[in-house]
């Protein structure tokens, strides 16, 4: 009887381990649920540089057609409108991290695996890593910034103005706050800047709110909260983008995440408070140069073993004219739970 067997050495081996690899790490990411190549997908993917020279990815940014088109009687021809597009471009870099044991008796001494734990530790790492690049990018500087004054009234502003103006009572994540800032996303605020393009899950139109869960904490004690979650729509069951979501608020899908970032200088110098995120479609551009690879190497004359995972990639968040395009930004004061 004839055996298909791949042995050690055979190329396809490491292949098949290194396309594991990538899809393992990946899977593990928070960010994972958001991203796919189009562009109309959350984070957009580039995958050309892993098979191509260069360290710079240029993104296309399509505008929405802003002509009211014609109707009967009249002439199509002649009145079509041009595309209106941008470029992104998103840098590459390098991030690599190592462990490496003591030697041969140490791995005896251990009532686990070194190896094994040693690649297991480097694949969390590597999946950390790529969600910590993700945020870093998402909340570095927004330039649309929602907050809420003391009156109650919802503002746009800097950072900083926003980040003064909270208080502890008034600056909390609402219902009627989201809706707010949904319709801005949706009109730009009467265009006053592009409006985020939502992303479309059974013909409805969908953003999604990044929140820290100190916040959506307080959220859950709206006393609107409650009764609005009886008659909210129901979840997509089968689109990842409602994986792990908090709740679905019209049309806004909340997902709450450690990483988003707090502090507890806020107002005069004392409200513990938070920045969130309202992310629309290319609220990111993720480009690859090289996928996850492990590496082992011996040393000592093979009684010490190390391994090295390493990544060649670029995220961004993008821009054109100054602003950024796919999402906005929001600060928040929280109930200080998480310190």
């Amino acid at each position: 009887m004839a055996k298909t067997a791949f042995a050690t050495g055979n190329a396809l081996t490491k292949k098949l381990y290194e396309e594991k690899l990538f899809r393992d790490t990946v899977k593990e990411t928070y960010f994972s649920k958001f991203m796919g190549e189009g562009a109309d997908s959350l984070v957009q993917v580039n995958n050309s540089l892993t098979k191509d020279q260069g360290d710079n990815v240029k993104f296309g940014i399509r505008m929405r057609l802003s002509g009211t088109g014609v109707t009967s009687g009249q002439t199509l021809e002649g009145n079509e409108e041009s595309l209106t597009s941008y470029d992104y471009s998103v840098s590459l870099e390098q991030y690599r991290h190592a462990v490496r044991d003591a030697g041969a008796l140490d791995r005896q001494r251990a009532v686990f695996s070194i190896d094994t734990e040693s690649e297991s530790a480097l694949k969390d790492w590597g999946a950390e890593k790529i969600d910590k690049l993700c945020f870093d990018a998402l909340f570095a500087g927004p330039t649309k910034i929602f907050y809420k004054t003391s009156s109650g009234v919802l503002a746009t502003g800097t950072a900083a103005t926003a980040k003064s103006a909270l208080t502890a009572a008034d600056s909390k994540l609402t219902i009627p706050m989201l809706q707010h800032i949904r319709t801005w996303c949706l009109t730009g605020g009467n265009r006053s800047q592009t409006p985020l393009r939502p992303i479309k899950v059974d013909g409805k139109n969908h953003f999604v709110l990044l929140v820290h869960p100190d916040v959506a904490y307080d959220i859950k004690q709206d006393s609107t909260y409650a009764g609005y979650m009886q008659y909210a729509q129901e979840r997509g069951k089968d689109n990842p983008l409602f994986t792990g979501s908090v709740a679905v608020v019209d049309g806004i899908v909340i997902h709450a995440h450690e990483n988003a970032p707090i502090a507890t200088d806020g107002g005069s110098g004392s409200i513990a408070w938070s920045q969130a995120s309202v992310m629309g479609a290319q609220s990111l551009c993720w480009a690859w140069g090289q996928r996850p690879k492990l590496v082992a190497k011996n040393f000592d004359y093979d009684n010490e073993h190390g391994y090295s995972w390493g990544l060649i990639a670029g995220v961004g968040a993008p821009k054109f004219n100054s602003t950024i395009y796919g999402s906005v930004g929001v600060y928040l004061s929280r109930t200080n739970i998480s310190g």
